[in-house]
């Protein structure tokens, strides 16, 4: 008898030290996972900073003054990733369902946490889903306005913003088709919002904020050119007296015909029925970086504020999200990964309105 109770005590003394050490060995599992996960996080947000722009002293404190955060993104429609799955050989498909991905954006987004957000390649029937998580992940009362591109694409570009500090004053969706242009014979489209800050001390300032996503073909810089001239003329008479953040994906490096339009190195839009025309500059999200992979790592997206005159205010940029750098882009390796959500890189920059 005393035999068995000592077995009995000495199986259960066994029992216990063994569920201790297999519930030790799992909390170090998962100690470690989590490390790892936080290691792959950083490795990830270590490549992008928030970096101070120019002198800041115009436009005093930016909690105080007219400031907002812009972040544009070309988050790849999965209708068109489906559709050209060749360019993603050698990407786990599990990176490139819409679950995970959309997933992966949202805590991009999340963290990044702008107060508009510009998107191009958004799938229709995606948006609305996306929006409400956004929502619900950052608190704010988010709405959109949305223009899908002409003919059978699902995708297009969509302008997200806070409601409750922003009231949206008029909107317009701008085809870039047009059977009168030659050149104007794509499905790209553009979309502008114009904006007021609720605030009463500040409802007097407002300002455009522009996205669009022009032709891919390499060749063809010179339907980009046209693109960017019909966009121009529409946001000279959609403007008016206010300031602009253009963003989007331009197809277009930075020393091309089409940039060197949007930033008055080719005379701009002069007419009679321009008498000022639209300069812009563009945010310098860094000096040898990239946004995307086109045979090479390049920059073809961009976030760009109008300047002269004409307007009443004026953008001041407070500060830019980085691009990462060409070799942390070849370190990072093929996108969309186990991180990211997209084939391009978000762009961000923060204004204040003087």
């Amino acid at each position: 008898m005393y035999k068995s109770l000592l077995h009995n005590v000495t199986l259960k003394a066994t029992s216990r030290i063994i569920r201790r050490s297999v519930s030790s060995q799992a909390k170090g599992a998962s100690g470690k996972r989590k490390q790892k996960a936080k290691e792959m996080e950083s490795s990830h947000d270590r490549n992008r900073r928030w970096t101070p722009l120019g002198d800041q002293t115009e436009g005093g404190d930016p909690h105080k003054c007219s400031s907002f955060k812009v972040v544009s993104y070309n988050i790849l429609a999965q209708d068109l990733l489906l559709e050209h799955l060749f360019l993603y050989v050698g990407i786990p498909h599990e990176f490139l369902s819409w679950q995970r991905r959309q997933q992966n954006l949202l805590r991009e987004l999340l963290k990044l946490d702008p107060d508009i957000l510009c998107l191009q390649e958004m799938q229709f029937d995606h948006l609305p889903v996306l929006v409400q998580r956004l929502s619900i992940g950052n608190g704010k009362k988010l709405a959109y306005v949305y223009k899908k591109k002409t003919g059978c694409r699902t995708d297009g570009c969509a302008i997200v913003y806070d409601s409750s500090k922003f009231k949206l004053l008029d909107h317009q969706a701008v085809e870039l088709r047009d059977q009168a242009v030659a050149l104007l014979n794509r499905d790209n489209v553009a979309l502008f919002a114009k904006f007021r800050f609720r605030k009463q001390q500040e409802q007097q300032k407002e300002f455009v904020v522009a996205t669009t996503h022009l032709l891919f073909n390499q060749k063809r810089s010179d339907v980009r050119c046209a693109q960017v001239e019909r966009i121009l003329e529409e946001l000279h008479s959609f403007s008016t007296d206010t300031p602009i953040v253009l963003t989007g994906d331009f197809n277009s490096l930075p020393d091309s015909p089409p940039i060197e339009f949007l930033v008055g190195k080719n005379g701009g839009v002069d007419s009679t029925d321009c008498p000022e025309p639209l300069h812009f500059e563009i945010i310098d999200s860094g000096k040898g970086t990239a946004s995307t992979y086109q045979n090479d790592w390049v920059i073809v997206d961009y976030i760009l504020r109008s300047l002269g005159s004409r307007s009443r205010h004026k953008l001041l940029p407070l500060s830019v999200y980085s691009l990462p750098s060409i070799n942390q882009c070849i370190g990072t390796g093929q996108i969309p990964n186990y991180r990211l959500g997209s084939d391009h890189y978000a762009l961000g920059a923060v204004f204040t309105v003087v």
